[in-house]
Formats: C-alpha cells, structure tokens, sequence
C-alpha cells in the first residue's frame, strides 16, 4: 500500500478545487430542464412513434412522471440510455476481429 503526504494547505486547495470542479459540472448539467415533454424525448432518442415511447416506459428503460394526462421524461435517464445501447468503434472493431 502506499501512502501519499499532503502538506495541510495543499490538502485543503485540492479540496477547494476539487468542489468548485463538482459545482461547475453540476451547473452544466442542471442548466437544461430535467423533465421533458414527449416531443422533446422522441427528438432526443430519434424515434417518431409513440407506441415505442410506451414500450421504453412499460419496459422500465427510461424514467417518467405521469400526472394526469401529462407526461414528463427524465432528460438524464434517456441520455443514460442512449449512452449504455452505444456501439462504439471499438465494440465494431472486436466484433469483426472475431468474425
């Protein structure tokens, strides 16, 4: 195991740093409306029907708010979604590799 040393300022700067980089990041993140209508949603991940907008939400693969008539769409669990279906050029390359 090794150990690292920090002088007492030093620590409390990286500290400092280190918070004011979380803030900024959150602030980026939250600038956008959290909850989105369903055109927005379609538009985000592309698709135009509605039926597949009930089939991600029966399906528990997006996260939604239903009051009412109304429903809302997590930006950021539509943008986690598109993120974890991604085919990058690495996944292709390993996949043709194997062929």
């Amino acid at each position: 195991m090794e150990v690292i040393v920090f002088e007492k300022e030093s620590y409390y700067k990286m500290i400092d740093e280190l918070t004011v980089r979380i803030f900024r990041t959150a602030e980026k993140y939250y600038k956008e409306d959290e909850w989105i209508g369903e055109a927005e949603a379609k538009q985000l991940l592309g698709i135009k029907s509605k039926g597949k907008m009930q089939q991600l939400r029966d399906q528990l693969q997006i996260d939604y708010s239903k009051f009412g008539k109304t429903i809302r769409y997590s930006r950021s669990s539509i943008l986690n979604f598109l993120e974890m279906n991604r085919i990058s050029i690495d996944t292709i390359g390993s996949f043709l590799s194997k062929r």
